[in-house]
């Protein structure tokens, strides 16, 4: 850009600071058990869900400022039904029936994502599930602010 007769520099790949957040260590609380029996997951481990609605994992998460950020959560679905979920930021519902699609097996980790806003500092991000198969296999969570 030229301003003035001055050259200024731009940045032109500004990226987002993106935090992990795994779902077998605290601050997140699994709602069923932290398991390793299926290969390729990070960490120690994931959060095996009840299979029942409303089972749960939250995650505890931070954020800089208020605004916009990018949830990315890796999953596998072994089974050969969506398993969808409510995810919810703050105690308010910001997504329904998300889907968590099959993945082929159980040690198939995939990845989908979407956007919230988030509150400056500390954020709740929840994901229950909406039907009787509870969630697919949680591994983590990652945040773009």
């Amino acid at each position: 850009m030229v301003l003035a007769g001055t050259a200024v520099g731009v940045p032109t790949d500004a990226r987002a600071a993106t935090t992990r957040y795994e779902a077998e260590s605290a601050p997140a609380v699994c709602g069923g058990f932290v398991a390793s029996n299926h290969s390729g997951y990070s960490g120690s481990g994931f959060c095996d869900s009840s299979n029942a609605v409303g089972a749960a994992v939250q995650f505890t998460v931070s954020s800089p400022a208020a605004g916009a950020a990018t949830v990315a959560v890796r999953y596998a679905n072994g089974s050969s039904a969506n398993r969808p979920a409510d995810i919810s930021v703050n105690g308010s519902v910001v997504r329904s029936a998300f889907g968590f699609e099959a993945t082929g097996a159980w040690d198939a980790w995939t990845g989908k994502s979407l956007t919230v806003e988030l509150a400056a500092g500390t954020n709740t991000v929840r994901l229950a599930a909406t039907t009787s198969g509870g969630l697919g296999n949680i591994d983590h969570l990652e945040v773009a602010t």
